[in-house]
């Protein structure tokens, strides 16, 4: 997997893009294993290559959100100033993954730090497409079970 396809990445200049790939280490997980839990400290960022993974947030209820295409960011709770994982991350197959040590990474933007802005910019785009998503099954959820309050979402 190339970094600059990822949509995380796109238009980071290509020096940095090469500092970004050195830091980068390929991980290999069997079916079930558990790449982080919710609570855990977050510091580690990583990239779906290949399989597929739930991300399980657990509050007396257990919500489950699949993740299986290629080039799908997560762990992002590591690049949040409260650094703790905000669900638990379990395989769902076999996965192999990119994983992107978060101090690091804040070490080459705080030398770059329109590249960290650029990044924080997409992370941001992907955090408002999980919340759209979790809004859009809460909404089903509410609608499978018959009720007239309509939700708010402002």
């Amino acid at each position: 997997m190339i970094l600059k396809e990822i949509d995380l990445f796109k238009g980071i200049d290509y020096a940095i893009m090469e500092q970004i790939a050195d830091i980068c280490v390929e991980e290999i997980f069997k079916k079930d294993d558990r790449i982080f839990e919710k609570g855990e400290v977050a510091d580690c960022l990583y990239i779906l290559v290949e399989g597929g993974l739930k991300l399980v947030v657990e509050n007396g209820a257990s919500l489950n959100f699949s993740l299986t295409e290629p080039g799908t960011i997560f762990g992002w709770s590591s690049m949040a100033e409260s650094g703790k994982y905000t669900s638990s991350g379990v395989c769902a197959t076999d996965l192999k993954t990119v994983k992107i040590d978060r101090n690091k990474l804040d070490t080459i933007f705080k030398h770059h730090p329109e590249a960290g802005f650029q990044v924080l910019r997409r992370l941001m785009d992907v955090f408002s497409d999980r919340l759209l998503n979790a809004y859009r099954a809460h909404l089903d959820l509410l609608v499978s079970k018959g009720s007239q309050t309509k939700p708010s979402y402002g």
